[in-house]
């Protein structure tokens, strides 16, 4: 009995070696999917420089030259924003995505207006009160800035106005085009402005004005609204979506006017807010969550072999149990490999039935029964169902796989109950649930 008792003992610890060992090529896979991932984000970011990035639209902000009363004075900047915001904008996703090697990056194009007013009088009235008594005010060079993140992306601007010449300009915080405007004989001024914008993967705004309203439409199915502030009111219908956003001075950490260098990219974009292009269908996300059940699996797969072994008297050798622990390994490469030419769920569907043919003809030898391997190919089948289900859920993922994974234990233990591991001689009444 103590002979047995350790063979079962030592045969237990070597599939245990085994499991372990298994840990390394799903490591060099999972290395491997992140690296495929950080390659098609180099296709992305290529795409993106030639069309045009993310993009983060901002409303026109008046640059206004300020002396102060120092010793020796100085000269800088005063950013003022309108009383009021109108932002209206169409995305258009083109038809045919942008491709670069096996990767698809959509892109698009959207028509933007804008249209607003600015309260020069109180402006004016406002910097020279902070600049103080000294200070010295500028109208006449002030400059119309038009803030755009990618600014490769502008297609066209036009005034409706007047006509207006903008040029590149640096200090803001944000790329800027650029115009002067002189403010010295005016208490007020609207705008209207109209441009095509070319990007990549999101399109943003920043709420630069004292009260601003953006209405966004476009024609992708799956638009997020994650970021800053949530739309105020939303609408899918079919591939096409509308979205409203209404945002006041209140709901930001920035003022209306400010100095030069007081704020900074990062502070003005995290007040952004728009829509993400989702992608839902994230092949390499899907195989990385595969990659993290990979080991768990595989010991589970392991443990139903061994008990089989047990329950059916039929011994199958440590090196059998390394290749079909190896088979296992290398579904999530045949995976991954299929999946970034056909899809991921034909990929699945081809990798699993693979799979499962493999193991069954390969059981059916081992336990010396067809029945054996056909009923192994259609457990691996029910275990691979399961897998799916776990890594394309996005509520439920954590919930099912506890309640699954604990609902095998419970079984894999009822079916053992009454085996006598010293000697394993089992009666045929012996093992039931």
């Amino acid at each position: 009995m103590g002979m047995m008792a350790a063979s079962a003992s030592v045969k237990a610890a070597v599939l245990i070696g085994i499991s372990l060992l298994l840990l390394i090529p799903l490591g060099l896979l999972a290395g491997l999917v992140a690296e495929r991932t950080i390659q098609r984000d180099a296709a992305v970011a290529s795409v993106a420089r030639g069309w045009g990035d993310r993009q983060w639209v901002g409303g026109p902000v008046l640059a206004i030259p300020v002396t102060d009363g120092g010793s020796p004075s100085r000269t800088v900047d005063w950013y003022v924003l309108p009383e009021s915001l109108e932002i209206t904008a169409a995305l258009e996703v083109q038809d045919t995505p942008r491709r670069l090697g096996l990767y698809d990056v959509p892109v698009y194009i959207a028509r933007v207006h804008v249209t607003g007013a600015f309260n020069i009088a109180a402006a004016m009235a406002v910097l020279a009160h902070d600049g103080g008594t000294a200070a010295r005010v500028h109208p006449e060079q002030a400059r119309l800035l038009l803030p755009i993140k990618d600014p490769r992306g502008l297609r066209e601007l036009v005034s409706g106005n007047e006509p207006l010449h903008f040029q590149p300009e640096s200090g803001f915080p944000l790329s800027v085009m650029a115009v002067p405007l002189d403010l010295s004989a005016t208490a007020a001024r609207t705008f209207d402005l109209s441009f095509r914008l070319a990007g990549t993967q999101s399109l943003n705004f920043l709420p630069l004005g004292k009260v601003v309203h953006v209405q966004l439409q476009g024609n992708w199915p799956d638009p997020g609204f994650t970021d800053g502030f949530l739309p105020t009111e939303r609408k899918l219908e079919g591939n096409r979506f509308t979205a409203s956003w209404q945002v006041l001075d209140v709901n930001r950490t920035y003022g209306n006017h400010w100095s030069a260098d007081r704020n900074s990219e990062q502070g003005l974009l995290a007040s952004g807010f728009g829509v993400e292009l989702v992608q839902p269908v994230d092949i390499y996300q899907r195989c990385t969550r595969a990659v993290k059940y990979g080991g768990l699996f595989i010991a589970l797969s392991i443990l139903t072999l061994f008990l089989v072994e047990n329950l059916r008297r039929r011994a199958i050798h440590p090196i059998q149990y390394g290749l079909m622990g190896l088979a296992l390994s290398i579904f999530y490469l045949l995976l991954l490999a299929l999946a970034e030419h056909i899809g991921f769920l034909a990929a699945y569907l081809l990798a699993t039935t693979a799979l499962c043919v493999l193991m069954g003809v390969y059981l059916a030898a081992a336990l010396r029964s067809r029945l054996g391997g056909a009923a192994s190919a259609g457990c691996f089948a029910a275990t691979y169902a399961l897998l799916y289900l776990l890594i394309t859920s996005e509520s439920y993922a954590l919930l099912a796989g506890a309640i699954t994974l604990f609902t095998l234990l419970t079984a894999a233990m009822l079916l053992t109950r009454r085996i006598d591991w010293y000697t394993r001689e089992v009666s045929q009444g012996d093992i039931r649930p």
